[in-house]
């Protein structure tokens, strides 16, 4: 009983800490990243990302969050060098009229937010 008590205390401690440290959700540059979507285009059954590099060290993009949801994703480079721009193609059926929120977690684990209002 005391074992069992003592895990929920450590995974509630544990949970609390990473929710004050959630690299992920931190809006701030981490290690000068200045990443950023220029610009989208919606296809039928993909959405299609122009992404720039704004700073001057090698950015990677890891993942793509769509509305909450990890999706699919491709791109021509898995590294996106300094000052060069890289359209990311999301897999995804969206719907005339919905809006989406896209974040792109880069591999340092910062996210770049976007949104499509009324696609």
């Amino acid at each position: 009983m005391k074992v069992a008590a003592v895990a929920v205390v450590a995974i509630a401690v544990a949970g609390v800490a990473l929710a004050f440290a959630a690299p992920w959700q931190n809006g701030a540059a981490q290690g000068g990243e200045d990443v950023r979507v220029t610009q989208s285009t919606l296809r039928p059954g993909s959405i299609a990302l122009v992404v720039k590099n704004g700073s001057d060290a090698v950015a990677r993009v890891a993942q793509v969050i769509l509305n909450d949801a990890f999706v699919d994703f491709r791109s021509s480079r898995l590294a996106l060098a300094p000052g060069a721009e890289e359209t990311i193609t999301v897999s995804y059926p969206w719907i005339q009229g919905e809006s989406y929120e896209i974040d792109l977690m880069t591999s340092t684990g910062r996210t770049v937010g976007y949104e499509i209002e009324d696609a």
